[in-house]
């Protein structure tokens, strides 16, 4: 009877010991195909693969080996479409703050002059990475509201159509040699069309 005990007790203990080892090969194996993973994910999310000098974005620029700033040279066609371009955006954030100041944080003033502020940094980074000195935003000085919230809703509208063919007649052609840039560009556009756009439609 004891050494039946005996021998029950060794291969629970066999199996106890098997079963963790077992365990943490598993976890193990597990770990290292997460840590591939997320490294996978990291470059893959919001990142192209084929990142380099011509094409990194603010801070996925910072994978870029080598990279010093200014990042190289800018034509003088696309030095003025990026000052253009904070212009104008500096413009539409200035409007959409008069309207908040008037009106109070209405809908959707309140959520599109975040989404301006995003816009007016992404295109501060492109100066930064050539070494352009960022022009001043003196447009609180030229713009004010409207007297009634559906004419304000009215000149977002127009605002933001005209933003888009800004983008798209003129700005875009005008730095087609800067992957860079033309991605800003391109993804301020869509920003414009397919969402502030339709908000404004709506409150108008």
């Amino acid at each position: 009877m004891k050494n039946k005990t005996i021998i029950i007790i060794v291969v629970v203990l066999l199996v106890g010991l098997l079963g963790g080892y077992v365990s943490l090969s598993t976890i193990s194996s597990f770990s290292k195909n997460s840590s591939s993973d997320f490294t996978q994910n990291q470059n893959g999310v919001g990142q192209r693969q084929d990142l380099n000098r011509a094409n990194c974005l603010a801070d996925e620029c910072l994978t870029v080996n080598n990279l010093d700033y200014p990042a190289g040279s800018l034509s003088t066609q696309a030095k003025e479409a990026l000052i253009e371009a904070i212009n104008d955006e500096y413009k539409a954030h200035a409007l959409y703050e008069k309207t908040i100041e008037k009106f109070g944080l209405v809908k959707p003033f309140s959520m599109i002059i975040r989404a301006e502020e995003q816009h007016i940094s992404s295109l501060k980074a492109l100066f930064d990475k050539y070494g352009m000195e960022i022009p001043k935003d003196n447009w609180a000085e030229k713009v004010s509201a409207e007297e009634t919230l559906k004419q304000t809703c009215q000149s977002g509208v127009d605002a933001e159509i005209a933003n888009a063919n800004l983008y798209k007649d003129k700005l875009l052609p005008m730095i087609t040699d800067y992957e860079d840039i033309a991605l800003v560009f391109t993804n301020l556009m869509d920003a414009s069309q397919e969402k502030h756009l339709p908000a404004f439609e709506r409150c108008n």
